[in-house]
Formats: C-alpha cells, structure tokens, sequence
C-alpha cells in the first residue's frame, strides 16, 4: 500500500499564526499614541486659527482704511464741488479734466458740455494772446498769479473773470497739467472799464518807473546813456518777429532796460576807464548780472526778469558767465537779451572801443550763431536789419 504521511491540518481562518514569530504566535503592530496624535492634531488647528485670525484682521484694518480713504476723498469732493470760487483741473494742453459747480457757472454752462475741451475754447477772442501767455509762463515754472481775462461760451456774452494758474508735476518733476482759479466780476460794463482804465495806468506808471531806473544804472557812464532803451527795443523787435505774444513781449522790454542794472554797485573809475580793462577789473565788471539779479530777484515780476538778466551774458556753448550755462538751459529771454546786446554795443561808441557799423555787428553774431548765440534768433535778428530796414530809436 501506498505509504501516506498524514497531511497538515490546514490554517483556519483568524489564526495568530507568523512566519518566523516566535512560539509562532502573530505579532500585531503597536498601537498608535492617540495622546500624541490629538496633541499633534490640536496644535496644528492652533496655528491654522492663528493664521485666519491674522488674515481677518488684516481685511478688518484694510477695510478700515478703505473706509477712512473714502471719507477723506468725499471730504474733499465736497470742499472741491461746493467751493465759492471756480476751479478747473486740466491736461498740459488745457483739456479740461474736472470742474466744480462754480466753474460751470462762470462758464455759464453745463459740465456735461465742459469736460473734454479746451479752456480756450470758453476764452473771449481779444484775450486769447493773454490766456496763451499765461500757459507759456507756467509752462516754464513762472507767469503772473492773476490776470483779467474775458471768459464767453459759444452764443453768450463776455464775463470778466480773475484767472490764476498753476502748474502739476509728477514726481520725476514733469508737468503734468494745470490748475485754475476763477473769480468773476460783478461790476457794470462802465466799471468794468474803469477797471481796465486803472490798470492800464498802472501799467504806464510801472513802465515810466522802469524807465527810470534804467537811466539812474545809465547815469554814471555817459557812453552807455540809452544802451539799456535801445537793447529794449531791439530785444522786443527780435521777439515779435520770432511769434511772441505780446504779452512775453512787454517782458522783454523790462528786461532790455533792466539788464545792466546790477553795474550800480560797480566803481564808476571802472565802468568808464579808457583803454583796456585789467582782469582783476574785468571780473568785477563780470559781477553785474548776479549783482542785478540780487536786486530783483525778490520783485514778483509775471515775467523770468531776475533770471533774464542773471543769464543774459551766457553763452550757447557754456563759455558764458557766471554759471557757465549752455544751450537751452539759458531761458529765450536770456538769449534774445544777449544778442541785443552784444549787437547794441557793437554799433555804439564806448571807452575801450570804437563803433563798428551794423554790418560788422551782425557778421559777428552771424559767425558765432550756433556757437556763442542760439541760431534761431540770430536769424531773426538779420531778418529784421536786412529784409525789414530795422534802426533805433
């Protein structure tokens, strides 16, 4: 028979039973430290609800200064629209932006109709030169604080108005628009030609005063009498041909007669020594322009007049004094004066010097155009002698 070992009982279901386990018994896996888990667990939630806390209130104080901000913008909204005089904020075209109620007023019309065009636009004719010259001065960092202009909507009547401006300018230091401040008047037409009446002789006497100060500068160099007139008059002559308002004009004209006014405080034994000056001489006359613009720097002018003649013996190539300008860091004022200048003195005697004639004077400036004058105005200034007939005076 067969020999048949007798089979191993088959493993049940459940049985302990482990390779390798010794006595054969299973052995289980620890079982887990639930203290430790829960710990583990409760800390992680701390620091999860530590960490929304942080984010609410964080959005509590954004939304709080949010809040703050927009009762501050409505503050000033208010301030801005309910203000008694007119305010207008444009672009650096004089594009008009914004606006408040009492600018809509003076503009007798409504917003809606405002926005989006130019100041201009609302200006009356015969004061156009002026509102554009107001725009060119602040366009250079100066210009008159008021001016009486004549603001008329299309089909309506002229309405006197004060207007200022002032410039914006981004953080870079460029400008970036405009502001205005209106007034209006309420006077009668006949007082309101009593006004311009007033001014118009304030503006005589400020004139004759000027005048006057030019010939007090003139009267300890009798060869320089009527220099400071005729560098006036030339100096406006250049500027009208070159498109100037009128207004950036009668600037110049202060200027021409303010020029040298700084040589008051120069030795007359040097201003009218004969023959040629030595350099400890030459420098003190060199003094004049920081001299004149020290005088006048402190006069609000609604012209650059200080600066003009604190710059009006630079030169287009940095060889000038006494700050060694160049090109168009020297203002137009100061460019056009130097030329006036250099051309009147040329063509008048003077006691280190004998007259040359206008012809010599302008191939002089001709030569050093581009060089030691803007070339612009020298062109103006031949134009003016030769296709014009120009003469002083």
């Amino acid at each position: 028979m067969p020999n048949h070992s007798p089979k191993n009982p088959p493993e049940t279901s459940g049985s302990s039973s482990t390779s390798g386990a010794p006595g054969g018994k299973v052995s289980l896996p620890p079982e887990p430290d639930l203290d430790r888990v829960i710990q583990g667990f409760s800390g992680s939630l701390k620091a999860l609800k530590g960490i929304i806390k942080g984010l609410t209130g964080q959005k509590e104080q954004e939304a709080a200064a949010a809040l703050k901000y927009k009762a501050q913008e409505e503050y000033y909204r208010e301030l801005f629209s309910n203000a008694p005089g007119g305010y207008l904020v444009t672009d650096t075209e004089a594009t008009i932006q914004e606006g408040n109620q009492a600018a809509s007023d003076l503009l007798q019309t409504k917003m809606d109709f405002i926005l989006g065009k130019r100041l201009s636009f609302f200006v009356n004719p015969s004061d156009q030169e002026t509102f554009s010259s107001m725009m060119d001065l602040a366009r250079q960092g100066s210009g008159p604080k008021v001016r009486l202009v004549r603001l008329q909507p299309p089909g309506g009547s002229p309405r006197p108005v004060s207007l200022a401006i002032v410039g914006r300018r981004n953080p870079a230091g460029e400008l970036s628009g405009f502001n205005w401040l209106m007034q209006g008047y309420t006077q009668s037409p006949q007082e309101d030609e009593g006004l311009k009446s007033q001014v118009t002789h304030l503006e005589t006497r400020f004139i004759g005063l000027v005048e006057a100060f030019s010939i007090a500068s003139e009267m300890q160099d009798p060869y320089a009498s009527g220099h400071q007139r005729r560098v006036a008059q030339l100096s406006c002559a250049i500027a009208e041909q070159m498109g100037f308002s009128q207004d950036r004009v009668e600037g110049l004209k202060i200027m021409g007669y303010l020029h040298n006014i700084g040589k008051v405080a120069i030795p007359s034994e040097i201003i009218n020594k004969v023959g040629l000056l030595t350099t400890v001489e030459c420098n003190i006359v060199k003094t004049h322009p920081q001299l004149g613009y020290d005088l006048l720097k402190d006069i609000e002018f609604p012209w650059p007049v200080a600066q003009a003649i604190l710059q009006h013996h630079e030169r287009w190539n940095g060889s000038g004094y006494p700050s060694g300008l160049k090109g168009e860091d020297i203002i137009v004022e100061a460019r056009i004066l130097s030329v006036a200048d250099v051309v009147e003195a040329m063509v008048s005697p003077r006691p280190y010097g004998v007259a040359v004639g206008i012809e010599k004077a302008l191939e002089e400036v001709y030569k050093e155009a581009g060089v030691l004058y803007d070339s612009s105005i020298v062109d103006a200034s031949l134009k003016l002698f030769v296709e014009k007939g120009f003469k002083f005076a």
